[in-house]
């Protein structure tokens, strides 16, 4: 009687171990490229909201933002996003973008503040080098085996390019840098 068990288990043992061996998905690993533009694209999904919603009052308010992400050879990541400016209430009312508008767009995504006083909009330093370094460090490259120095590397060659798309194209502004420069230009 024992041994007919221990011949049951040790065939449902390689059974098991047969069929986990054929699993496709149990054999792959996702590289590590892919998932840091994947932690990039859910973090931009989350937290684009910030700019639609609220805004107009002390902010720019916008009716569509879109970014895309790309990742080259050289590991260097892009980060594009084109702000489109409310159609409607910017056709009549004379109000231009300006370089702080492309400031305040990466502030909102990425830290959820503007950085810049809300009735002067004067840069007030709420959002710096070492807050954004620090916010991207901990919802986007919290991966166990990124090191420092790598996360360090990563930050230095991820720029960020800011379109604001006015209602009369004259007027639109692009402004570029690394994703983590307090200022933009």
């Amino acid at each position: 009687m024992k041994i007919k068990y221990f011949l049951f288990l040790a065939v449902l043992i390689s059974f098991i171990n047969a069929h986990a061996n054929t699993n496709p998905l149990s054999s792959r690993f996702i590289p590590l490229k892919d998932f840091i533009i994947l932690k990039f694209d859910l973090f931009m999904q989350s937290n684009v909201k910030n700019l639609v919603s609220g805004g107009g009052i002390i902010a720019v308010s916008y009716q569509s933002i879109n970014y895309n992400l790309n990742i080259d050879k050289t590991n260097k990541i892009l980060i594009t996003v084109n702000a489109v400016m409310n159609k409607k209430r910017y056709s009549s009312k004379k109000y231009y973008p300006k370089l702080k508008d492309c400031n305040q767009i990466r502030n909102k995504i990425f830290i959820n503040k503007y950085g810049y006083s809300p009735f002067k909009q004067a840069f007030n330093n709420l959002v710096n080098e070492e807050i954004l370094i620090n916010k991207i460090n901990d919802s986007i490259l919290n991966i166990s085996i990124l090191d420092d120095d790598l996360k360090s590397e990563i930050l230095d060659k991820t720029k960020i390019k800011i379109n604001i798309i006015h209602p009369k194209t004259e007027r639109n502004i692009s402004c570029s840098g690394k994703l983590i420069d307090t200022k933009l230009n």
